[in-house]
């Protein structure tokens, strides 16, 4: 509990002044000799009117606890030569496309997160860059006691954290940790790993597991790479019984795809009726252009490609397409 509270104390007090330099070199030190975030503001400065604007918020509300380099690209160009190549490089190693873009390095040069100017519902872009930089470091040191206490719960909730964030070196390293133990995170790296002598063996620890959740993943992914509906309709024989909640999707691509209308339009049917409340009038849009074309189905008796017999029977009899 001390060690937390020193951190957050070292945290807000560790700069006295804001740091901004167009010296990237300059800009690498200060982060990585302090252990902050370093925000590279990608910008048009001249001809970009969000550019101009995101410069001049940073100038007047710049977080102590950030440093931040300027990458511009002016169309006038006054710049020396070393910062010119500097910036090219920059925007070339990061992918840079739009302007203005921000993006988020930790003192190791990885990012963290990237992001456009402005964004809704942000009015002090400094402090957004500030908790960004802030949540990343405390995800950081959660992942490593995570890692000492293998604890794989948080090794979980620290990966998705990461991915969300866009801190994709971090993500990858979680997984490298936590892949060969926690389910969800087996799956996320047999996803990464396919096509690589790896694949099989993480799909057989997979598939031993029995579980709805990746065993439907696993159909989602066959049917994508193959093409073939095999996969769905295989997930469906063997859980369909078990789970309703979990076919729904299945269904819903089986409608999709297959060639004969009256099969497809009682898959749709079916994935309505155990779909998410969110996901329903998407469904009903699909059915009722289904019925457009082909004389609606009078008879709804059970089948077997039904998720689950029992709930089909107390399904609402006023539910309509």
């Amino acid at each position: 509990m001390l060690k937390r509270c020193l951190f957050f104390l070292l945290w807000g007090t560790l700069f006295a002044s804001p740091q901004v330099t167009k010296d990237y070199s300059k800009g690498k030190d200060l982060a990585e000799g302090h252990r902050l975030p370093m925000a590279l503001l990608f910008t048009g400065s001249d001809w970009s009117e969000p550019s101009k604007a995101l410069m001049d918020e940073m100038s007047q509300n710049l977080p102590s606890e950030l440093v931040c380099v300027q990458v511009d690209f002016p169309e006038l160009n006054t710049q020396s030569e070393a910062i010119l190549t500097q910036n090219h490089a920059l925007k070339e190693k990061y992918h840079i496309k739009h302007f203005p873009t921000v993006v988020l390095l930790n003192s190791r040069e990885e990012e963290i997160a990237r992001m456009g100017y402005p964004i809704g519902g942000v009015e002090d872009f400094g402090e957004y860059l500030r908790q960004v930089g802030r949540r990343y470091y405390i995800l950081e040191k959660r992942f490593e006691e995570a890692r000492k206490k293998k604890a794989v719960g948080e090794l979980k909730v620290c990966y998705f954290e990461a991915q969300d964030m866009g801190a994709e070196t971090l993500a990858q390293a979680i997984l490298q940790e936590g892949g060969d133990v926690v389910p969800e995170l087996m799956l996320e790296k047999y996803i990464a790993v396919r096509g690589t002598e790896e694949e099989a063996v993480l799909r057989e620890k997979l598939e031993a597991l029995a579980s709805r959740d990746i065993a439907s993943r696993l159909a989602l992914l066959d049917f994508q790479e193959k093409k073939s509906l095999a996969p769905l309709e295989r997930f469906i024989e063997q859980f369909g019984e078990k789970s309703a909640d979990h076919c729904w999707k299945m269904h819903l691509v089986l409608s999709e795809f297959l060639e004969e209308k009256e099969k497809a339009l009682e898959h749709a049917q079916v994935s309505h009726r155990y779909a998410p409340v969110g996901e329903k009038s998407n469904i009903e849009k699909l059915i009722s252009k289904m019925l457009s074309s082909e004389s609606p189905l009078e008879s709804q008796t059970e089948s077997a490609t039904d998720c689950s017999s029992q709930a089909f029977h107390e399904s609402s009899a006023s539910e309509t397409y």
